[in-house]
């Protein structure tokens, strides 16, 4: 019994660092917070690749965290970015849809989020060099504007 009890208290701490964890991370555009999170995988791929995804027209939501933490797990660092900004996260559809709309019009406002968003996944760790960019929904066509933007990706899903 002593045996077994003393394997426990070895092995359970460490299941709970088996996993990379997805973590909140702030940074600006001016005076607006934006606030989205990174996550480093446990066991990185030699290259070092990154994915930068962006999420649907709500913004940060469950699905676009989790993306980001099965990108991890296969060895990939991974930002979800941050869009809207804190104080104007959406609270219906009509939000929602205003919100992506100004983007829509005001493309260099959403490539230069998106930009802030690959500084952040570049300050995680990820190798500048071998970063896409994968959008969901409304984040697809940011994702077409960071490659129609010429900024530094390999390549992009929409």
């Amino acid at each position: 019994m002593k045996l077994k009890t003393i394997i426990m208290a070895i092995l359970l701490p460490l299941s709970f660092n088996s996993f990379a964890q997805l973590t909140a991370v702030d940074y600006n555009d001016g005076q607006q917070v934006l606030s989205g999170f990174g996550i480093k995988p446990k066991n990185d791929l030699k290259d070092k690749p990154g994915v930068l995804v962006l999420p649907a027209w709500f913004g940060i939501d469950g699905h676009s965290k989790e993306s980001a933490t099965k990108l991890a797990e296969l060895g990939y660092y991974s930002f979800v970015a941050d869009i809207y900004g804190k104080d104007n996260r959406p609270k219906n559809s009509g939000e929602a849809g205003k919100n992506a709309e100004y983007y829509k019009k005001n493309v260099a406002e959403y490539q230069k989020r998106i930009q802030l968003a690959l500084d952040e996944l570049v300050k995680l760790g990820a190798n500048p060099d071998k970063i896409v960019v994968v959008g969901y929904c409304f984040g697809g066509p940011g994702a077409i504007e960071a490659a129609r933007g010429n900024l530094k990706v390999k390549g992009v899903v929409s």
